[in-house]
């Protein structure tokens, strides 16, 4: 893929850090975050040349022959005549012609699935990504989103983005002022457990106020876009890449935080905002009884009263439980222009896993969210009869009893989803016993989670004159 360049190496910097729990196969794909072999200067030279019209010597006082290679140009570090250090970005030669081939290969991607092809709206896929693919190579098109982010690091002071040299600026080579900071290696291995969670709370930040206040998200999350820095202990982030960004619609700006605001009260179903998010009916309506569950999975971060650590969410393998054979079916019902949202919350997802601290989605979420309450309740849902998909249904509470003699010794209530980490809530006598009695907890989870989290008993051990009981109300 890295060889290949253009979208076959695009399409695995997504997968590596986008395959859930297989954690060899991320291992494997996030070589090509930064691993592509760049081309020689003199191989490039001539596209700069053509874009300026005259030699590099009378643009440049030197350039770096060594670049950092990205899936459709490189970037070599340069100075100019006036002395001022500048990054220059230019596309491959040829990359183009290459890049709408390989599109044209997508077809094959529906054969495997037979029947299927007949409701999966591939075309509406390929568009998407055609779209993007085509905003990507057209430099002045990146151009233009740094300059609308760099008004953004203006008035949030945690972003950093490099300003645009705009009279060397083409459709093929873009010139930006030249800043360093640390890569995410060295986040890793060198910063401090504060500076870590300033770093958490800042990406948090960044994807939410892309997405709810300012209308436009950093869509490709790979190392290779973003370096990081430190002020004390407060954390910054320094945006390199512009090329691939969503801009969400203000029905799907508003939908989007109405149901993750429905998530967290249980306050209204989530079928009609899922329709509304453009999903599609047929598929989805076989399903919409497991919506409710999915969304409390999905949206967990941000619906506890606590910093949220994401190294518990164990996220892929709920999903899989709660859809079961219907997983399909919600894929083929999500609109194209949405697989974009998705990859940067992968994206944020993966790089608060690598920081390992917890944080406050909620409270964030809140704050960034509070301007669009009025507009949110709004907002023009399609009319659904919507009774068994809402979230009354679901458990609230996880409980524990213990009775000795008949009088109880010990009853504690914990949140619904604690039931993900019950082996941790029993001690060890307990669970010998549990083992004993061939109770099985994965398999009781995971039976929980096809139930959609409804109100049951966990399981009853009794011995003697003492009794444990779990349940869900």
């Amino acid at each position: 893929m890295g060889r290949m360049r253009g979208l076959p190496q695009k399409l695995g910097q997504m997968l590596s850090f986008s395959l859930g729990h297989e954690e060899q196969a991320v291992d494997q794909y996030a070589t090509l975050q930064q691993g592509a072999e760049p081309l020689a200067l003199e191989v490039v030279r001539p596209v700069m040349e053509a874009a300026w019209g005259c030699p590099l010597e009378d643009v440049l006082s030197d350039i770096d022959p060594a670049a950092y290679a990205a899936s459709l140009g490189q970037v070599h570090r340069t100075t100019l005549r006036d002395g001022r250090a500048v990054a220059i970005k230019v596309q491959y030669p040829g990359i183009r012609d290459t890049v709408m081939a390989d599109l044209k290969m997508l077809g094959w991607l529906g054969t495997p699935f037979g029947n299927l092809r007949q409701g999966f709206d591939l075309t509406a896929y390929r568009e998407t990504i055609l779209h993007d693919l085509e905003r990507e190579l057209d430099y002045e098109c990146e151009a233009k989103q740094q300059r609308a982010f760099a008004a953004w690091a203006a008035y949030d002071q945690f972003l950093i983005v490099p300003s645009v040299i705009d009279h060397l600026s083409t459709a093929n080579v873009l010139v930006t002022e030249w800043q360093e900071g640390d890569h995410w290696n060295d986040v890793c291995a060198n910063w401090n457990d504060t500076q870590k969670r300033s770093l958490a709370n800042v990406m948090l930040q960044f994807f939410l106020g892309g997405i709810f206040q300012h209308g436009r998200m950093q869509a490709d999350w790979h190392p290779g876009n973003f370096r990081f820095c430190t002020h004390g202990n407060k954390a910054r982030l320094l945006l390199y890449d512009f090329g691939c960004v969503f801009e969400p619609s203000e029905v799907e700006q508003l939908g989007l935080a109405r149901l993750i605001q429905a998530t967290i009260d249980r306050s209204e179903s989530p079928w009609p905002l899922f329709l509304t998010l453009g999903f599609d009916r047929e598929f989805l309506e076989p399903l919409a009884g497991k919506l409710p569950a999915l969304c409390r999975v999905l949206f967990e971060p941000f619906c506890c009263e606590y910093p949220y650590d994401v190294t518990d969410w164990n996220l892929a393998e709920r999903v899989s439980d709660i859809l079961g054979d219907d997983r399909w079916n919600f894929r083929i019902a999500g609109p194209a222009r949405l697989v974009f949202l998705l990859r940067a919350f992968h994206g944020l997802a993966w790089y608060l896993r690598g920081l390992g601290t917890p944080i406050f989605w909620q409270k964030a979420f809140t704050s960034c969210v509070g301007g669009l309450s009025g507009d949110m309740a709004d907002l023009q849902i399609l009319p659904e009869n919507a009774s068994k998909c809402d979230f009354h249904s679901m458990a609230r509470h996880l409980k524990i009893r213990v009775i000795e003699d008949g009088r109880t010794k010990v009853e504690l209530t914990q949140y619904a989803s604690t039931i993900e980490h019950l082996d941790e809530l029993l001690d060890e006598e307990v669970k010998r016993r549990i083992n004993e009695q061939k109770i099985d907890l994965k398999q009781i989870v995971s039976d929980v989670r096809r139930q959609g989290y409804l109100p049951t008993s966990v399981f009853r051990l009794t011995e003697g004159t003492r009794q444990i009981d779990v349940w869900l109300e």
